[in-house]
């Protein structure tokens, strides 16, 4: 599953340590399998996109949101949630 954590005028993702965030229903789930910097959204600005094998984030059929969690390089609390669609499901 890949998830992209945007960089904004108020915030940096390259400042984010890969190594500290999770991923899955809670977000304390799943660790990152990969991670790189790269623009996701053609803004211009480096984002941080993380991929997270499927099977280790809890995330079923038919959940609706998921969250992640982790800490920037200078130790600061991140947290975020959206709204998710699972397909196939059977």
């Amino acid at each position: 599953i890949p998830v992209a954590i945007l960089t904004t005028g108020t915030f940096d993702a390259t400042t984010v340590d890969p190594s500290t965030v999770r991923f899955g229903t809670t977000g304390t789930e799943a660790a990152p399998a990969h991670a790189a910097l790269e623009d996701v959204d053609g803004d211009g600005d480096i984002d941080l996109i993380l991929q997270f094998n499927t099977q280790d984030t809890g995330i079923v059929c038919g959940e609706t949101s998921a969250s992640l969690t982790g800490q920037t390089l200078g130790g600061q609390a991140i947290e975020g949630s959206d709204s998710i669609r699972t397909v196939p499901c059977k």
